[in-house]
């Protein structure tokens, strides 16, 4: 069985790591110090207004792999990045240091993910996504343009956002998550809300306001039902 060939672009900027062979990297890409890239990766993809323009050229004499190069602008992965099979990220995006991903993520152009984050499996990111440091999204998860998530953010598998309140529109608007929110799996952020510092979200609750600061909402919609202070007694002696 024929192996998938890899790529690395002679503009790229390879420092020490693991990189598999497999690995397609293109543009001006930067892997920085002690990186690992699983087989099957591809950094730098390049925005499809890009390639879409690469069908009306006529340069079969180049391979696929040397017209993406010649297009792409390039990511940045930095130092201690562990990317996982499968994962492609596009160009003009950015991962700090000890950023994690799983299998199957997609990271859109134009993203940026903070130090110490883990993206988890079959996740995607859209254009222009921001994420704090240490944040952990779970598997599953789709964040789509105009979301900002803070640091130490959780997301449990299956959450969604909107950012179009009259779908198809041609205004996207922006849902920003502050520090240490938990979002439980399965929950729907609809667009334009600021979701306070330190808050809750249940499972499968549907938010469809602003929440408050170190606030506990459910439902759908939800609503409140406790302070942060009562959450942290009640998992205190659940551990127990």
């Amino acid at each position: 069985m024929a192996q998938l060939q890899g790529f690395i672009s002679d503009n790229a900027d390879i420092h020490s790591g693991l990189i598999s062979n497999n690995a397609l990297i293109y543009g001006k890409s930067s892997i920085e110090k002690n990186a690992i890239l699983d087989p099957f990766v591809i950094i730098g993809y390049p925005v499809r207004s890009k390639t879409k323009e690469l069908i009306s050229k006529n340069e079969e004499k180049f391979s696929i792999e040397t017209r993406f190069d010649r297009i792409s602008s390039g990511s940045i992965i930095g130092k201690n990045c562990h990317i996982r099979s499968f994962t492609i990220i596009y160009e003009s995006s950015s991962l700090e240091k000890n950023v994690e991903t799983g299998t199957n993520v997609i990271i859109r152009e134009k993203c940026h993910i903070g130090s110490g984050s883990i993206i988890g499996s079959s996740t995607v990111l859209d254009s222009g996504v921001e994420i704090g440091k240490n944040a952990r999204i779970q598997s599953s998860n789709f964040i789509p343009p105009k979301i900002v998530l803070g640091d130490n953010v959780f997301l449990g598998p299956g959450v969604r956002f909107a950012n179009d309140k009259y779908p198809v529109s041609s205004k996207l608007i922006s849902t920003v998550v502050e520090d240490d929110v938990v979002i439980g799996i399965g929950a729907i952020i609809l667009p334009g809300l600021k979701i306070g510092m330190g808050a809750v979200i249940g499972a499968g609750s549907i938010v469809t306001k602003n929440i408050k600061r170190n606030s506990v909402v459910v439902g759908r919609p939800a609503k409140q039902i406790m302070t942060k202070e009562d959450y942290e007694k009640k998992k205190r002696d659940y551990e127990k």
